[in-house]
């Protein structure tokens, strides 16, 4: 909800409430905020010019400089696992999004040649849109400076996740969502599963039909 106000150029966003939770895992802190979407108008241009003081809007436009925004971003939904040792890792909408293409992608919905045949020849313009308009993105969470990641060839153990196991905790977070203009749906969503007695587990999904 906005509303004008006195001051020039300024507007008011209601603020909706966050909800949030944490819960302490052994060794882990475990923390998510979830919200509302990102507003689609600056709060206040004048105050924006300040990088300082620029509202969210603002700061996903001028830090991402994509040509456009998914349709739903959610900036205030976060998942922070942080250790005993003070190393932690995050998942936010702004990190995943930075792991989007701004360059050319030559990308076609499964229809565009049959569309294309139902056009004349002089009608016709290809068009490369300047960015990978599916959002695709490989993000696998933003960690601290003082975590240390190596790569490593021990796989999920299967047969654990077998096991049933009273859950502690569980939250899904969307970080964004777009229907790629009708043609299908692009999504980042995190999950974050405890369980009572051995172990957590985090997955990182992204999802393009």
């Amino acid at each position: 909800m906005c509303t004008l106000n006195q001051e020039k150029d300024a507007i008011e966003i209601q603020r909706l409430p966050v909800n949030s939770e944490e819960q302490v895992f052994h060794d882990w802190t475990i923390k998510y905020t979830k919200s509302h979407i990102l507003h689609s108008i600056c709060s206040s241009s004048e105050k924006c010019k300040d990088p300082a003081s620029q509202c969210l809007l603002c700061v996903y436009t001028n830090t991402l400089e994509l040509p456009h925004l998914p349709e739903m971003v959610f900036p205030n939904n976060k998942l922070i696992l942080k250790h005993n040792s003070g190393a932690w890792i995050e998942f936010n909408a702004l990190d995943a999004l930075k792991k989007v293409c701004n360059g050319k992608q030559n990308l076609k919905v499964a229809c565009s040649e049959e569309w294309k045949e139902t056009r004349a020849p002089e009608n016709l313009m290809e068009k490369i849109k300047p960015f990978d308009w599916t959002f695709s993105s490989d993000y696998r969470g933003t960690v601290s400076d003082i975590a240390v990641v190596t790569p490593t060839e021990e796989r999920i153990n299967i047969e654990k996740l077998k096991e049933k196991e009273k859950i502690l905790f569980y939250q899904e977070l969307m970080l964004y969502e777009d229907e790629l203009h009708d043609n299908g749906i692009s999504s980042c969503t995190i999950k974050i599963v405890s369980y009572i007695f051995h172990s957590s587990h985090c997955y990182a999904r992204k999802f393009t039909k």
